[in-house]
């Protein structure tokens, strides 16, 4: 098996679609293995590897959990939050 590169903050940001400073933010946090040389931060490509085989199982995990087949019932677990124009106007009269 061949030894495949590190990233860099940069490289890694582009792969994941976020910014290079959130990936840094990461490995200071220790969220993101790493490794440093000097002041830059290199993340074995294994660990990257590692991280979206993860996020694919977590996402696969979620989506069947929330799938469903048909209508539902009901929307109990639901609240609607919505704008009561005649509360407002009750308010006004008041002041």
């Amino acid at each position: 098996m061949a030894m495949l590169r590190p990233f860099t903050a940069e490289t890694l940001a582009h792969r994941w679609g976020v910014s290079a400073t959130t990936i840094r933010t990461q490995c200071n946090e220790v969220k993101l293995q790493h490794f440093r040389l000097g002041r830059l931060f290199r993340i074995p490509a294994a660990i990257v590897e590692e991280v979206e085989q993860c996020q694919r199982s977590a996402s696969d995990v979620f989506e069947a959990d929330t799938a469903f087949s048909g209508a539902r019932a009901g929307r109990e677990d639901v609240i609607s939050l919505r704008h009561v124009p005649e509360r407002k106007q009750n308010q006004n009269q008041k002041q």
